[in-house]
């Protein structure tokens, strides 16, 4: 949980906008347009898991962003990714 948030605070289109230690809400930049999505993470220590919300502020579809941002934290969990 710790590396995942030290990983989240040095992206550069990632606003952490509230830690309150087991709970993060953050302001995440869409690439291209640079539509503002809002992304919840809670870490629940008792079950081991991190529950993760993301969802644009605008439009009626994402084009997939959410989930792709999603599998991105998911796959920095595991390991799998080079820190960009």
């Amino acid at each position: 949980w710790h590396a995942l948030k030290t990983w989240l605070a040095t992206q550069p289109d990632w606003t952490i906008t509230s830690d309150n230690g087991a709970f993060l809400q953050a302001v995440a930049k869409t690439p291209l347009m640079r539509f503002r999505d809002d992304v919840q993470l809670r870490f629940d220590a008792d079950a081991g898991v991190i529950q993760v919300r993301s969802s644009s502020r605008l439009g009626i579809g994402d084009m997939g962003a959410n989930r792709a941002r999603v599998e991105v934290l998911r796959q920095q969990v595991a390991g799998k990714t080079s820190g960009s």
